[in-house]
């Protein structure tokens, strides 16, 4: 009996992960290029067409879903993220989300960015590995508005070190599960 639940696209598993999670890379980037036209270009919402309406609620629900497609390099960032993190010393408590190439001291964000393009080669804002770091921020402020939530956790006065490296934790831990689950699923 096949598994159910096992990713956003499908209900039941399927082997081909990796085209399953470039297929989610591929709606969210549809619906940025739809933001795009409204934040940098000034095209009116009104002026959108359904396909594009479409494609922007698409990508809002493929990037805020829990249950999203994981792969090798997810948890090779969330543990660069880590080891940049390791030590106390190494946290910047006042990201501005700017992140230089000669940083030492780390913002949460610019943890992740940096391993991320260690790890990938660039950067992607709503890959799952940093989604998952900020679900876990949720988890740990139920009910707290961020409007950036790396950054503004990151600067909140009463976030903690060990807060910083518990969400980092959590997010590996989910999706190392995740990945276990998918192997499972594909057998």
């Amino acid at each position: 009996m096949a598994a159910t639940g096992c990713a956003t696209r499908q209900p039941v598993c399927s082997k081909d992960y990796p085209a399953l999670k470039a297929a989610e890379i591929a709606d969210i980037k549809a619906g940025e290029a739809v933001l795009k036209k409204v934040i940098i270009d000034g095209v009116s919402e009104a002026d959108l067409t359904p396909g594009e309406i479409a494609a922007a609620e698409l990508m809002e629900q493929v990037q805020e879903s829990r249950r999203r497609y994981v792969d090798a390099a997810d948890l090779e960032i969330l543990d660069g993220a880590a080891a940049i993190l390791s030590r106390s010393d190494a946290w910047d408590r006042a990201d501005d989300r700017e992140c230089g190439a000669q940083d030492v001291k780390f913002s949460l964000f610019c943890a992740l960015k940096r391993a991320s393009e260690l790890s990938t080669g660039e950067y992607e804002h709503r890959r799952t590995a940093l989604q998952e770091v900020r679900f876990a921020i949720e988890d740990l402020r139920p009910g707290v508005e961020y409007e950036h939530r790396l950054r503004d956790f990151n600067n909140e006065s009463r976030t903690t070190f060990d807060e910083i490296r518990l969400v980092l934790s959590t997010a590996r831990s989910r999706v190392a599960d995740r990945l276990m689950l998918q192997g499972k699923c594909a057998v």
